[in-house]
């Protein structure tokens, strides 16, 4: 689509709250860590390994870790994270006490979704690897100004090659691939939809949502948000 004038309004405040227990410093590295030791690469999972964190943060905060595995008692546990299908990377290192139970903070440098893992390193042989806990989840948004368009364009086609409807729900943006799925915080709610466009074309604005998604957001003026392209690695921006 060639032109398209957001509809403006007020700007609306994102929250999010930082935990904080103690940790060790985070390794550093252009992905907000290191590549880690051949042992933590290919632990075996250990049902025993419980590892805590929230599910979804906002780039700039720091998310606080807690964790305990028995076997851990007074070691060193590397943190690891990765996005999509990447490979582990260290991001943080704690010391167990005596009961196994630990706590570690991460700052990721980029939104995106990411998997979280706690190892306990073995020996120095890939083969006896240390244990590692179930990874989890973590969504990492980054706050954006959004604009919503659709009157006046419906009927007819996106830059993907779609056709704009009141019931398409998808997202504009000026650099990443059609079709790369990303995840929206507007308020309580969340949103999971495609690239389906180009845009916004005004300069204040980072994304542009279809009426459709907008309208299930409960987003009515332009406003701010959270988002977060899902599994970056596997549909990698085009620049």
């Amino acid at each position: 689509m060639n032109s398209r004038s957001p509809i403006r309004g007020l700007a609306i405040a994102l929250s999010s709250v930082a935990l904080a227990f103690p940790a060790a410093a985070p390794a550093a590295g252009g992905n907000g860590g290191t590549a880690a030791p051949t042992p933590g690469a290919s632990g075996q999972v250990d049902p025993s390994f419980a590892l805590n964190a929230k599910g979804a943060m906002y780039l700039g905060r720091t998310l606080s870790i807690t964790g305990s595995d028995p076997s851990a008692a007074s070691k060193l546990v590397s943190l690891q994270a990765r996005e999509g299908a990447n490979q582990w990377i260290q991001v943080a290192t704690a010391q167990a006490d005596s009961s196994g139970a630990f706590a570690a903070s991460w700052r990721p440098s980029s939104s995106g979704q990411y998997q979280l893992r706690g190892v306990v390193a073995g020996a120095a042989q890939a083969s006896d690897a240390g244990s590692a806990s179930t990874p989890r989840t973590v969504v990492v948004y980054k706050a954006a100004t959004a604009t919503w368009y659709g009157p006046g364009f419906f009927g007819k086609r996106t830059a993907c090659g779609q056709r704009l409807t009141r019931r398409l729900v998808g997202v504009a943006n000026r650099h990443l691939r059609c079709g790369t799925e990303v995840q929206i915080r507007y308020r309580r709610r969340t949103l999971v939809a495609p690239v389906v466009d180009r845009g916004p074309f005004s300069h204040h604005a980072q994304w542009d949502l279809t009426a459709a998604a907008a309208k299930r957001l409960g987003m009515t003026v332009t406003s701010r948000i959270g988002a977060a392209p899902l599994d970056l690695s596997l549909q990698p921006p085009v620049l």
